[in-house]
């Protein structure tokens, strides 16, 4: 086994089955899902135009690995539409997605009365994050139907591996 080619449960191999394999596993699994699904350049995530309901990459080329497997995503290209809904005067976060073969999704996390009460979605095994907005409107959002523009959206278009769920918690060891 070369390090090149090696898998987080071949790395494992010479730990015994049991719980410590197990809980190495659950530990380690998403770090090493996120080194091998991530973007390694910015989306420029914004809005596709004026009055527009979905968002799309910017001009350049956006460059991915999802599951170990480099993805290019065309300059401008549209991001899936938005689904579900966020109640007037609370925040919320829908997140880009992408796999091996280039396929796009969105979902979308649980909202929040402030922007730190958001909790992001779970970020799907083998995808690499594209990018995510932020939406706060002072009406009730509804993805799909309200426009971007008369909401409040930040656009992010984070590079590198992150997980906003792979957390250290207690800071004594």
């Amino acid at each position: 086994m070369t390090q090149a080619t090696a898998t987080l449960q071949q790395w494992l191999e010479s730990v015994a089955v049991g719980r410590t394999r197990f809980s190495l596993l659950e530990a380690l699994g998403p770090v090493f899902d996120r080194f091998s699904s991530c973007a390694v350049s910015g989306a420029g995530l914004a809005i596709t135009g004026g009055g527009s309901t979905t968002a799309s990459t910017g001009s350049a080329t956006t460059n991915l690995v999802a599951n170990g497997t480099l993805v290019a995503i065309a300059g401008s290209t549209a991001m899936p539409a938005l689904v579900g809904s966020i109640t007037a005067g609370s925040f919320n976060v829908f997140c880009f997605f992408v796999d091996s073969a280039g396929t796009r999704t969105v979902a979308m996390g649980t909202e929040g009365t402030t922007l730190a009460k958001v909790v992001f979605p779970p970020f799907p095994a083998g995808k690499a994050l594209i990018g995510f907005l932020t939406v706060t409107y002072a009406s009730q959002f509804v993805g799909g139907t309200t426009p971007l523009d008369t909401a409040t959206t930040t656009y992010n278009s984070p590079t590198g591996a992150w997980d906003p769920s792979v957390l250290v918690g207690a800071t004594s060891y």
